[in-house]
């Protein structure tokens, strides 16, 4: 009877995954190991870069060249000063002999009507549907390259909120000046907080500012 009780007791206790296979294991066996982790860490940013491009495209019209980066800073700087007419032609680093601000949702034919040529990286603008950009595109002379004609022509959005406002002649979405004798005006408004209080108005020097 003394016997039987025993061998009751011994196979009546739990048994756990630690007495199965043992402490060290069952912890071996749980544990991630650092190919899995590679795999899920490129899955998981794999299933997020679609949605963030889709976000960034959607919010800023995509990522930003050096040369636009550039200028905003420069522009940025100008906006701070004691002059209200600012020279362009100090904060670009390309060449360039017609300055033009575009307002945004501005068709390409539109464009066409405003710069006085078809725009072969219009669709390349992918911010130009976005409300609150607008754009400075600076268009330098027709010249002769390996594949024929071409007009240099670089494009900088600026945003409305970040940095400064713009403002057209009524019925007006493009305005363009010559580098030597036009300047970009600005004055400055009461604005919500993140609101820039800069107002821009791209015109030649002998042309009166906009109410």
């Amino acid at each position: 009877m003394a016997l039987h009780a025993a061998m009751v007791r011994r196979f009546s206790m739990p048994i756990t995954l630690s007495h199965a296979i043992g402490p060290e294991s069952a912890l071996m066996s749980i544990k991630p190991t650092a190919s899995f982790m590679k795999a899920a860490g490129l899955l998981a940013f794999l299933s997020l870069t679609p949605l963030s491009i889709y976000i960034m495209y959607n919010r800023t019209g995509g990522p930003e060249s050096q040369k636009e980066m550039g200028f905003q800073k420069n522009l940025r700087y100008a906006l701070m000063g004691e002059s209200l007419a600012i020279d362009l032609a100090p904060l670009t680093e390309w060449p360039w002999v017609t300055a033009c601000a575009i307002d945004s949702g501005t068709t390409r034919e539109e464009m066409t009507a405003i710069i006085g040529f078809d725009y072969k990286d219009y669709d390349q603008l992918h911010w130009l549907p976005l409300k609150t950009h607008w754009t400075l595109m600076f268009i330098d002379f027709e010249r002769e390259a390996s594949w024929g004609m071409a007009r240099p022509v670089v494009p900088v959005r600026i945003p409305r909120a970040g940095l400064a406002d713009v403002k057209f002649p009524e019925g007006v979405k493009g305005v363009c000046v010559l580098r030597e004798t036009g300047r970009l005006l600005f004055q400055r408004r009461n604005a919500a907080v993140g609101v820039s209080p800069i107002v821009t108005y791209l015109r030649e020097l002998s042309a009166p500012l906009a109410n």
